[in-house]
Formats: structure tokens, C-alpha cells, sequence
């Protein structure tokens, strides 16, 4: 961010673009990142009742919106997948089997990012003349092996590995053990066929949402970027900010807007704008996490209820 600012963004372009900023596509912004979080929710839970934890949309939805607000604070995605594990797992639910279907969504997810990233390089290359070939290939290489890892990540051979590895895990400490549960919950979920296929589906569906925010926020500042420019760069950098580096993001999102968005001719300081607010706006739709963590947390209200009383507190005297 130091570097972005001090460097390469015309801040007072960037305060003219605040200032005459047209807010009603902001909010058509803040509705579709929300739709977004409904959606995500909607998916997870799909992962857990497939497996027979009883989760309602509600609570999973909670879940999420707490996690994504507590996440801001912490190494992005894997904090905030850490607290929807800790949210959902108790009685019942396994830690187990609640972190295999977040690390599933999480694999399905990055294997659905790689496609949309894929497709995108292709329009990229149409777009920008000044696009190596080899760099092109190169990267579409890189995508399909790691499409295939996700892939075999799932297969029966593997599985057979992972349940040996699961029964020499068994007698070696706490941990260990519930290491070998997790990786054979993992192993077992490539019997959802029918399950994953949907989860899979709207996921690649849901590549889209990067795409249009990142168009709609380009109206709301003015600046010169059509949908297909969006489409051929948008996927292309979120892709990179799964890998968690930085706390929410922050500045490598915006890094990644300024390098990729110069291929269709973009000006570091709209770039920055683009990124800024994709950052922000994830942020600003978390707020009802907010009122949620404050109200309690991730606990249910009946869940506190059933809490015994703290012991009565006695004086020296008494």
C-alpha cells in the first residue's frame, strides 16, 4: 500500500473520483456482494448436510457473516475459515468433518477460480497486444495441473492411501489422530457425486460476481471499462489473493488490479480505485457479522441459555 500510494497513484485524481463518485452503483454493489454471501452460505451448507450435520441456513449464514467479520482481522481466507469451523463444529459435528467440508469448498472453489482464470487469459490475450504467447501458455499449463491435483485429490486411489495413512495415525497422540479423520473425511466426500456436481456448478457460476463489481464500481467512478475488459482481468487477479498473505487483502488485491488492469490500458490510479473498493466493499458488507459477534458470537442464544450459572461470589467475611 506504502509503495501504491507513494508511488505510482495520483492521489489528488483519485480524491476527484471520490468526491464525484455516482453512489447508486455502489449500493447495486454492496446488494450483489450480499446476494453473493447468501449464496456461499447456501453452497457450504450443502457440503455439510450431504454428510448428515444438521446445519439450517440460518446458522450457516451466521456463520459466515461472523467468520468474514472476524476474518478481516486475521490472514485472509484461512482465518476466517478457522472461525467457521470453531462456529459449527460441537455435539454431534465433528471438527473433523466440519474442516473437510471447508477445505473441500475451499479446493472446488480454487478449481473453479482456475477455470473462470483460464477462460479470462484467453480474452486477455485477445485484448492486449502486448501479451507474450508463451506467457499465455505458460499460465493455462499451470491452471490445468493444478486442476488435475484438485482432481486427483478426490480420486479412489488416493483414497485407499489416505485410509491406510488414517489407521498408522491411529495410536500416535491427540492430533495425529485427528489428523487421519480429517483426510479421511476429506477422501469420503468423493462419494457426494451429486452433492459436489451443484456445489461445483454454482461456484462456477459465481465467478461472475468479481466481474460485475469490478464493472459496476468502474461506473461509479467513471472510469473507461467495459464488461468484457472486467471479465478478462478480474478473475485473473482474485486468483492470486487466495493465497494468504496479507491481512484482508489489503494491498495485494489492489498490486494485483494496478499489474493486471495496465493490460487493457488502464492508469494506476483507476486501478487502485477498482481494487480499493473491492477490498472495501467485501469489508463494509461483513458490518452484520458485526452486530452478530457482538450480540454473542457464533454461540445460539439457546446454546447460552443452557450455560449452568457461574457460582455465587462470597466475601472474605462470609
Amino acid at each position: 500500500m506504502v509503495i501504491l500510494l507513494g508511488f505510482l497513484v495520483d492521489l489528488p485524481s483519485a480524491w476527484r473520483s471520490l468526491k464525484n463518485c455516482h453512489w447508486q452503483y455502489l449500493g447495486w454493489l454492496a446488494l450483489w456482494i450480499t446476494i453473493d454471501r447468501a449464496v456461499m452460505a447456501y453452497k457450504w451448507r450443502l457440503l455439510l448436510i450431504c454428510r448428515d450435520l444438521a446445519v439450517s441456513f440460518g446458522e450457516a449464514l451466521k456463520s459466515y457473516y461472523v467468520a468474514s467479520f472476524v476474518g478481516c482481522f486475521l490472514p485472509s481466507t484461512v482465518g476466517a475459515d478457522a472461525m467457521r469451523v470453531a462456529a459449527v463444529s460441537g455435539p454431534g459435528r465433528p471438527s473433523d468433518l466440519v474442516a473437510a467440508s471447508v477445505v473441500l469448498e475451499r479446493t472446488l472453489g480454487f478449481l473453479a477460480a482456475a477455470l473462470a482464470a483460464g477462460l479470462a487469459l484467453i480474452v486477455l490475450a485477445g485484448l492486449a497486444a502486448d501479451l507474450p504467447a508463451q506467457v499465455l501458455w505458460l499460465s493455462l499449463a499451470v491452471l490445468a495441473v493444478s486442476a488435475l491435483a484438485v482432481l486427483f485429490s478426490l480420486s479412489n486411489w488416493l483414497a485407499g492411501r489416505l485410509q491406510n495413512l488414517t489407521r498408522k495415525l491411529a495410536g500416535r497422540g491427540k492430533a495425529l489422530r485427528w489428523l487421519g479423520r480429517f483426510l479421511t473425511a476429506y477422501a469420503d466426500y468423493r462419494r457426494q457425486r451429486a452433492a459436489l456436481l451443484w456445489f461445483f456448478l454454482i461456484t462456477l457460476a459465481e465467478q461472475s460476481v468479481p466481474v460485475v463489481g469490478t464493472w459496476l464500481t468502474a461506473l461509479a467512478f467513471d472510469i473507461p471499462l467495459s464488461l468484457l475488459q472486467s471479465m478478462a482481468v478480474a478473475p485473473l487477479a482474485l486468483l492470486f489473493t487466495r493465497i494468504p498473505v496479507s491481512l484482508s487483502g489489503f494491498g495485494v488485491v489492489e498490486g494485483l488490479y494496478v499489474a493486471f488492469f495496465a493490460l487493457v490500458g488502464l492508469s494506476p490510479t483507476d486501478s487502485f480505485l477498482l481494487g480499493l473498493v473491492a477490498n472495501l466493499s467485501i469489508v463494509v458488507t461483513t458490518l452484520p457479522g458485526a452486530f452478530l459477534y457482538a450480540g454473542g458470537g457464533f454461540r445460539a442464544p439457546a446454546a447460552r441459555e443452557a450455560e449452568p450459572a457461574p457460582p455465587p461470589r462470597h466475601g472474605f467475611g462470609d
